[in-house]
């Protein structure tokens, strides 16, 4: 980026000329603060990752104490955006390939839509289930431990997810036991979230894990009732199984 007055090279994070003080414009400014934020989340998210990788349990609050609160909100943000990314490509791939080739036409706009909002579904349900269990049961924290916590114990399942798109269904086996994996990892550290960050006691957090998975799970499939049966659905049958 250069100075729109001067020419100078400048940074994307300056808001103003090192030359001539000229300030950016409000566009540019903005722009940069974006790009430096996204950049800011994906660091962190990949330093608290490299923190629980190998101690999913044990790694989770470590991760989150050396974060702080406002950094924990944005790299569980950023994690959650990779879950629902790594849940839209497993679902891609494993879609029929006569579905795959035509996707968007077949989907049409309305499809699209819900295919992305179900994609994102997991993660905000999980994230106002940690809230809801925390402030019920007495537990502390904010909403950063929040989506950190939901970002980090949807990974297992969103890589899994991922993983078993580029297998294809012919590999169920394989499929099955990374879910196994998957899904017991993912129930471990929302434990270890929820009695190490949210500092519910272990009575509390047996049965907090179970409740969010479950309120999770039936959100969902309200949410997919509501938008498959509802108007607007992408020209499909409300009874197609998706």
């Amino acid at each position: 980026m250069f100075c729109s007055k001067c020419g100078t090279p400048m940074g994307d994070a300056l808001v103003a000329c090192p030359s001539c003080s000229h300030p950016m414009t409000t566009g540019a400014a903005f722009r940069a603060g974006a790009g430096a934020a996204v950049t800011s989340a994906a660091r962190e998210a990949l330093a608290a990752v490299r923190t629980f990788a190998t101690d999913p349990v044990g790694g989770l609050p470590r991760a989150h104490e050396a974060l702080g609160e406002a950094r924990a909100l944005r790299a569980g943000i950023a994690l959650g955006a990779v879950s629902v990314a790594c849940f839209l490509l497993g679902g891609y791939f494993l879609l029929p390939p006569f579905v795959r080739e035509d996707l968007f036409e077949f989907l049409g706009f309305g499809g699209v839509m819900k295919s992305l909002f179900f994609a994102v579904v997991p993660f905000l349900a999980t994230v106002i289930g940690g809230l809801g269990v925390r402030k019920l049961m007495g537990g502390q924290g904010a909403l950063g431990g929040d989506c950190f916590i939901a970002g980090a114990a949807l990974l297992p399942s969103s890589l899994a997810m991922a993983v078993s798109g580029m297998l294809g269904l012919a590999n169920f086996g394989a499929i099955g036991v990374l879910g196994v994996f998957a899904g017991c990892t993912g129930v471990l550290m929302l434990f270890s979230g929820y009695t190490r960050i949210s500092k519910l006691g272990e009575r509390a957090g047996a049965v907090a894990v179970p409740i969010v998975v479950l309120l999770s799970m039936w959100l969902a499939k309200v949410l997919a009732t509501s938008v498959i049966t509802g108007p607007g659905n992408g020209g499909m049958p409300s009874d197609f199984p998706f």
